[in-house]
């Protein structure tokens, strides 16, 4: 079984997980590009009980997503490395929504499975061929 490994950038924290992500997304809503300081985040869906925290403590904050999810996240209290993110919203209540840049040698190699919230994508940034593309979470 695959395992993988990531952590912040100062290595103070850090996260392993079992198994293969379930899913990868790109999320376009606002508060991900505020939170990634770009254009969209690149999420790995993993499910909770294949996920630990290996060293360290995160700190963990929330914000309400535009609509209306509350969605907690995971980051670094040194170097505010924003690693992981949950909600209980019941589509992603299972799973820990890994920041794919996060990961130890993972280099995105997976493609997204879907686009969320394309209502917001940058104008520059173009569709992916053969992936859905939705207006919010539908």
């Amino acid at each position: 079984m695959a395992s993988y490994t990531g952590s912040c950038i100062c290595n103070k924290v850090k996260f392993s997980f079992t198994g293969e992500p379930k899913q990868a997304a790109l999320c376009h809503c606002r508060q991900c590009q505020k939170l990634s300081g770009s254009a969209f985040t690149y999420n790995l869906l993993v499910p909770r009980e294949d996920f630990k925290w290996t060293s360290g403590s995160p700190k963990v904050s929330s914000f309400v997503q535009e609509s209306g999810m509350i969605v907690e996240y995971s980051f670094c209290p040194d170097c505010a490395t924003i690693m992981a993110k949950q909600t209980e919203k019941e589509d992603f209540k299972p799973f820990y929504l890994i920041q794919a840049g996060t990961l130890d040698g993972y280099e995105n190699k997976k493609k997204p499975d879907a686009e969320f919230w394309v209502s917001r994508k940058a104008d520059w940034v173009q569709p992916i061929q053969g992936v859905p593309q939705m207006a919010q979470f539908e």
